[in-house]
């Protein structure tokens, strides 16, 4: 057991170091989907299993990029769950990874299609016994969020019975705890749920994190041992970074300096692009119609997007382009709701060293100015301008062609078909 945390500290080390020490490119992608509504349906079972009912409203916005939706990835609590069953004809079958489920659907859904996506299951190892209060446990829980996009309405309805307190503060409705929320891409949301330790049949083997050896402060060795651990890290970090770690940075930065040109007689240097996109907003919301807080983008009450138009300009077509070279929005003209948003980036160029070939260091300017430019305005990869990093969740067929979505995913799947393939094959 001391082994393996050794292991999975070494591991957590060297994961941040390379984070760390690796180039990361910033930019932001336009929102391909949205969900309308996740309503997820909780009842604590007498042995204190959790039976969940989801609900997921699912919108696809914009089916050039990727391609339609066919496929969901959703992460679920843990992988100690079971009786995994559809329960809308819009699954054709889930794939069970664990943490995580692939649900696969019944057709293709394109811009402007939204997608109702029903399944339940039996999730266990949720609660924590005596975790704040001793003689009572409690349940907390996170359902999944998307970090590429919003959430409109996020509901989670938690079977009141034997409840003693909760958190945060909600609604009770026809004998439910009705919490409620609105999550931009990235956010999260945790509630609780407290009982009293006789209220199912909790289990010590069966609780969050059980199973594993509790470290107990002030046991016998308990001092040495946590310094040995210490020492065992350090020592660990550093015999990681020089074998391992340190040729890979070294091999990425040779790279660079060889496909950048300057290990071919020219000299590397930078280039200021400047993006300047029009973007006008609606005075007030036209879903709720409450008036638009400033610097917002979206509506704060609704959540409802802002924008009433929104295109990339060129210098040529606005007015005093000297006032907007500098990152930021800015109020433009006479009308309160218009503004210019500025990004700037520096694009590496090649220029070749008095005695090199002008035509190959101006061709390789071109590309090189062209991939940048096209991955800062999309999805911000790192290696190339075929951009995946929305792929792993997006649920795009053209991810599958484009091999971002490999087999290897796809191994040591569970599948669980739906209740309508099961009904056709009894046909």
């Amino acid at each position: 057991m001391k082994v393996m945390k050794h292991c999975k500290s070494l591991l957590l080390a060297a994961v941040l170091l390379l984070a760390l020490l690796l180039p990361s490119v910033k930019a932001q992608a336009a929102a391909t989907d949205e969900i309308e509504n996740f309503i997820i349906q909780v009842d604590v079972n007498e042995d204190a299993t959790l039976s969940m009912t989801y609900h997921i409203e699912w919108k696809v916005l914009d089916d050039k990029q990727y391609g339609p939706l066919d496929w969901i990835d959703l992460g679920v609590p843990n992988q100690y769950h079971e009786r995994i069953e559809a329960a809308s004809d819009t699954i054709s079958r889930i794939d069970d990874k664990g943490s995580s489920l692939a649900i696969y659907l019944d057709r293709p859904y394109y811009a402007g299609e939204t997608v109702v996506v029903e399944f339940f299951m039996i999730q266990d190892h949720m609660y924590q016994i005596d975790k704040w209060v001793e003689g009572e446990t409690a349940y907390t829980f996170t359902p999944a969020w998307f970090d590429g996009m919003q959430v409109k309405q996020l509901t989670i309805l938690w079977n009141a019975e034997n409840a003693g307190a909760w958190q945060p503060d909600c609604l009770q409705q026809d004998g439910y705890l009705v919490f409620t929320a609105s999550l931009s891409p990235g956010d999260r949301y945790t509630m609780s749920v407290v009982y009293p330790n006789d209220a199912f049949g909790f289990s010590p083997e069966r609780q969050e994190g059980g199973g594993y050896e509790p470290y107990t402060p002030g046991g016998q060795g308990s001092a040495f041992s946590g310094i040995m651990e210490v020492l065992g890290i350090i020592i660990g970090s550093a015999i990681f970074i020089f074998i391992i770690v340190t040729p890979i940075v070294l091999l990425i930065k040779f790279i660079r300096y060889m496909l950048s040109g300057t290990g071919f007689g020219s000299e590397k240097t930078t280039e200021k692009k400047i993006t300047r996109t029009k973007i006008e907003y609606y005075a007030f919301c036209p879903g709720c119609g409450m008036p638009r807080e400033e610097g917002k983008d979206n509506c704060a009450y609704c959540g409802r997007s802002m924008i009433k138009s929104k295109e990339v300009v060129e210098e040529s077509q606005i007015e005093k382009p000297e006032k907007y070279t500098q990152n930021g929005t800015y109020r433009y003209g006479d009308s309160p709701n218009t503004y210019i948003r500025v990004n700037v980036i520096n694009v590496p160029v090649s220029r070749p060293r008095s005695g090199s070939s002008r035509s190959g260091g101006s061709h390789h300017s071109s590309c090189a100015s062209s991939c940048a430019s096209s991955c800062a305005s999309s999805c911000a990869c790192a290696s190339s301008c075929a951009c995946a990093c929305a792929c792993a969740s997006s649920g795009r067929a053209g991810c599958s062609v484009k091999d971002f979505f490999k087999q290897s995913i796809h191994e040591g799947r569970v599948k669980i078909e739906s209740k309508r393939g099961e009904a056709a094959e009894q046909k």
